[in-house]
């Protein structure tokens, strides 16, 4: 007799999970709906748009040589910076004409702008859940998984419509958060905050250096061991000097702090002034953009390596068919297809 989470059929769950996810849905909307269209998240509608975009790929020029080598690369980054790049350039320019409407509008506008925040926050909270599914939708055949439950969606026409680009989508996903994370963090603000552990990485050398080198601390050393317990031995030097580099490196920290306060003030000034924020944002968009780029690059050039070289590698007769089948993955929708198979990596190591 079976007990517990055991004894409990899955067909008695539906009911319970619908009601959650309805609440869970209502408490989005509400959430969007008190914030307002201007003020939620438009990541699901860009999203989408960019996904869009990439149905054009079929219908665009073939470059000469083919969609092959730099040419197929550059097409599918082409289309996906080009078109990522408009649509937040856009909605950023749209955005800030709402919020800096100078008079507020009628009742109408206002209940519309409440309506469109409730759905658009609806919108971000299904397009998550989608973005996350539709690899692991395209992935189940591809690894050869039968999910019975599924059939319904794999027989459907929106599957038979969109199967083939479901991988996309995830792709689009990430590559227009990387690169609204670019633009948000700024340019300015990203070499500061690096500049900045390297000047704690430096400032903590330096203090042990001081303790040593510098005369009136190293007698200062000298004396704090000499207070030490005789029963360390030769460990009150080294204690010691520790103690006085650990003071140095406090005030030397201290300096950082004011320091990087007073950068962080100029860098709200520079915010202040739309045409250096959005030149500071559009830097570190395109740094971004870059990165996304060299590590998808990397992931496939890794994933087509052991694919093609599995046999000559230890455990290959295991990972050799789990990496074809991701090469195949990769390979299932035209954007991704065109970036697994024209990798600029490949490309450079001939």
């Amino acid at each position: 007799m079976q007990s517990g989470i055991l004894a409990i059929n899955p067909s008695d769950l539906v009911l319970p999970a619908a009601i959650a996810a309805g609440v869970l849905a209502l408490a989005v909307f509400i959430y969007g709906f008190v914030r307002r269209f201007p003020r939620v998240s438009w990541l699901s509608w860009q999203i989408l748009i960019v996904f869009a975009a990439t149905f054009l790929l079929n219908v665009l020029p073939v470059p000469e040589g083919g969609r092959v080598g730099w040419n197929g690369f550059l097409l599918a980054a082409g289309l996906l910076a080009g078109t990522g790049a408009v649509v937040l350039a856009v909605g950023g320019v749209v955005r800030h004409a709402m919020l800096m409407r100078a008079r507020p509008a009628n009742g109408f506008f206002r209940f519309m702008s409440r309506l469109l925040g409730g759905i658009t926050a609806l919108g971000n909270f299904a397009v998550f859940f989608l973005v996350l599914g539709a690899p692991v939708l395209a992935a189940l055949p591809v690894f050869h998984v039968d999910v019975a439950a599924l059939d319904v969606v794999y027989n459907s026409p929106v599957w038979e419509l969109f199967g083939g680009h479901a991988f996309d989508l995830f792709v689009v996903a990430v590559f227009l958060i990387m690169m609204r994370a670019g633009y948000r963090i700024g340019f300015v603000r990203t070499v500061w905050t690096v500049f900045t552990l390297a000047l704690g990485v430096g400032a903590l050398i330096l203090s042990f250096v001081l303790a040593v080198r510098v005369p009136f601390l190293a007698q200062l050393a000298a004396a704090i061991a000499g207070s030490l317990p005789a029963s360390l031995g030769a460990a009150t030097g080294i204690l010691g000097t520790i103690i006085v580099a650990v003071i140095c490196f406090v005030v030397l920290l201290v300096i950082i702090i004011l320091i990087t306060v007073l950068i962080n003030l100029l860098v709200r000034k520079m915010k202040g002034c739309t045409v250096l924020s959005i030149i500071d944002g559009a830097l570190m968009a395109v740094v971004f953009t870059a990165l996304f780029f060299a590590l998808g690059a990397g992931v496939d050039f890794g994933v087509s390596y052991v694919a093609a070289n599995a046999a000559s590698l230890p455990m290959g007769e295991a990972l050799g068919p789990v990496f074809e089948n991701i090469a195949s993955l990769f390979s299932s929708s035209p954007v991704s297809a065109l970036l697994y198979s024209c990798n600029p990596v490949t490309l450079f190591l001939g």
